[in-house]
């Protein structure tokens, strides 16, 4: 009887470190790490402010975006990001996050002119590109040009 456990005890342990091993070993690897994306926007050679930056993968269709600051930086992370592949960028007026919709509806917002010119709001027009090659953080600068 003893020895009849015995040898179910260690198959069950050999079966166990055989798992334990495949799954470690063998696991998948997140291809798709983490990436910082940071820089400047610049209108003609000057900060763009009042504005922000989406950048989306063609890949995946993921797309995040930042309001540019006063000086016109933004920060931007991916938490998975497509190592190797080109995004495509679009620069509008800043996305405001209302928290109270029915104020909104109430009184909407007045629409202002943009300085941004209206071929940086589409991905097809824009022209605005950014290689990712690796996890990190990854500088990217732009400078519009308004004619």
């Amino acid at each position: 009887m003893f020895d009849m456990n015995w040898n179910l005890l260690k198959a069950t342990a050999g079966l166990f470190l055989v798992t334990a091993f495949v799954s470690g070993c063998g696991g998948e690897t997140d291809a798709r790490p983490a990436v910082e994306i940071k820089g400047t926007v610049t209108l003609d050679g000057a900060p763009l402010q009042e504005a922000s930056i989406q950048f989306t993968s063609p890949k995946t269709g993921e797309s995040a975006y930042a309001n540019l600051d006063a000086s016109g930086q933004y920060s931007i992370t991916f938490p998975k990001a497509d190592i190797g592949s080109v995004y495509e960028i679009t620069v509008t007026p800043p996305v405001v996050d209302e928290q109270n919709a029915m104020a909104l509806a109430e009184q909407p917002k007045e629409k202002t002119a943009s300085s941004i010119p209206a071929k940086y709001a589409s991905r097809t027009t824009s022209g605005l590109t950014t290689r990712i090659e690796q996890a990190g953080t990854h500088e990217a600068n732009f400078d519009l040009k308004s004619k």
